[in-house]
């Protein structure tokens, strides 16, 4: 059967003060339609996906997975769902095929480590505030609300770990610039995504998330999309990465991803999830 594969990580920066990674592995993902034989990550026939949990937690790579196990050429795959520095360190230390991640700088030392490394963008989404009904930015962009929460000490609800989200937040709030590293009104979760979301919607406060995270819960949220434009700094693409290319069967899968049938099990999983392209192929 399916279950959830999610495990957490902890560091911080101007919105938090980086520390060292806790881990907490909650489930894996694991589908079963067609095996392939050959050696994976696992040490099984499943081949090991680690992925953010953005991606886990919104259903959105289990659609696509269970496409491709069905399909001609697809093995059994097994999902871990962790923050994306958690991620590639999985990936870099043997125990995952593939990693599907969105945080640069961890990718940059990945590449570093792996300089002969297959990494390419599959699909790009993007990042979104969020708050209680009625909550209204101080400013038009995503940098004038962070700096508006600064000021006004509303209550905002950080992941803190090693996630592309945190990530994200932290490049924003560089922009401001503020550390509120002693201020009540900031509020770490050290979690993964939904939790973190669930944390802000019981709190009344705001949080950065990611669209399809936020659209696969929110009729379980009391928060809403804050306006705000920033398209640059809120534009979340995906990097996919195999470190190691002989592993042929990861990169038959990064290459299905890649090819048609990849953007048509893409397309199809965001019309079946959302009725709209939130996780958009190139």
């Amino acid at each position: 059967g399916r279950g959830n594969g999610v495990v957490r990580g902890q560091d911080s920066g101007h919105f938090g003060d980086r520390r060292t990674m806790r881990v907490r592995l909650v489930a894996i993902v694991a589908a079963s339609v067609l095996t392939v034989g050959g050696c994976s990550a696992s040490g099984d026939d499943r081949l090991v996906v680690a992925a953010g949990t953005t991606l886990v937690d919104s259903g959105f790579l289990e659609l696509v997975v269970a496409v491709y196990e069905a399909s001609p050429q697809g093995s059994e795959v097994s999902v871990v769902g962790l923050s994306s520095a958690e991620a590639l360190s999985y990936a870099e230390a043997g125990n995952a095929d593939v990693a599907i991640t969105h945080e640069p700088g961890a990718l940059d030392e990945f590449r570093a480590s792996n300089p002969g490394s297959i990494t390419f963008v599959p699909f790009s989404s993007r990042f979104i505030l969020v708050g209680p009904t009625g909550y209204e930015a101080r400013g038009s962009t995503i940098v004038d609300a962070f700096r508006g929460i600064a000021a006004s000490g509303d209550p905002f609800v950080s992941r803190d770990d090693g996630s592309g989200t945190f990530a994200r937040e932290q490049v924003i709030s560089s922009e401001v610039p503020h550390n509120p590293a002693d201020d009540v009104w900031y509020i770490r979760t050290g979690s993964g995504i939904a939790s973190t979301q669930l944390c802000a919607s019981q709190r009344a406060a705001v949080t950065l998330t990611e669209l399809g995270a936020y659209l696969s819960v929110s009729a379980d949220l009391a928060l809403e999309e804050v306006d705000v434009d920033s398209a640059v700094l809120l534009d979340n693409p995906y990097d996919l990465s195999v470190a190691d290319t002989e592993n042929e069967r990861a990169v038959a899968l990064a290459e299905w991803i890649a090819g048609a049938q990849g953007r048509a099990a893409i397309e199809a999983a965001n019309e079946q999830l959302f009725g709209m392209q939130v996780y958009r192929a190139p």
